[in-house]
């Protein structure tokens, strides 16, 4: 089953309320192809020491994310910010989450496919490390076989202070966009061969490191 945690699947934008923000105006945004990252400040104190001091928060496909006027994804967006002038402050907007999806809209076999829903996860950052790398994966498998590989996003160093919320999002479909070989279609970067994809689940794995310390997280969908 999909892991939406928190999130309901009421609405085409969904409006999570996390309590204690105070005033969530936008942290930071980077950008590295299909993803961006937006983050709001946290909870008041951090996570308990652990192993890692990244802790994966939740994680779905959703609706894809149209362009606002200025060209940027309407979602996710954060209450009091330029999309969610109407959002109060503590909220944010999402594309509904879903498991089923149609193979028609999500087989990306030619370059004129556009992607068919929204991958996103949402993490805490207690690392406080400002040096070290935000370096993030995407992966969709069917069985063996890729469907969607992005290889290491690296993001340059981490800006985010310790405590920090952060969402990771891009608009995404699976398969070959028409090309062979290593790095075609949704495996560039990842020397990897990427395939069509078929009826039936994709096991999507996301990951966020920063230094020595890892997040991640799985879910499922399901093309009919």
């Amino acid at each position: 089953m999909t892991k939406l945690h928190f999130f309901t699947c009421a609405v085409l934008a969904v409006m999570i309320a996390v309590c204690a923000f105070g005033q969530p105006a936008l942290a930071q945004e980077l950008r590295s192809g299909n993803f961006t990252v937006h983050a709001v400040p946290g909870q008041v104190g951090l996570g308990p020491l652990a192993p890692s001091l990244l802790f994966q928060l939740a994680e779905g496909f959703g609706v894809a994310a149209p362009p606002d006027g200025g060209g940027n994804p309407q979602w996710p967006c954060f209450g009091g910010g330029a999309d969610c002038s109407t959002i109060a402050p503590g909220g944010v907007v999402i594309g509904t989450p879903a498991y089923t999806w149609l193979l028609s809209n999500c087989d990306q076999n030619s370059g004129s496919v556009p992607p068919c829903g929204w991958i996103f996860w949402f993490y805490e950052d207690d690392t406080g490390d400002n040096t070290s790398h935000l370096v993030v994966t995407v992966t969709g498998k069917q069985g063996a076989n890729y469907v969607l590989n992005t290889g290491k996003i690296d993001f340059g160093p981490n800006p985010f202070a310790a405590g920090t919320i952060i969402v990771i999002s891009g608009n995404q479909g699976f398969g070959t966009q028409g090309q062979t070989g290593k790095n075609n279609g949704n495996c560039v970067g990842s020397g990897k061969t990427c395939v069509d994809p078929v009826a039936g689940l994709i096991n999507i794995a996301v990951s966020t490191q920063v230094g020595k310390n890892k997040a991640a997280g799985k879910f499922n969908i399901n093309l009919k």
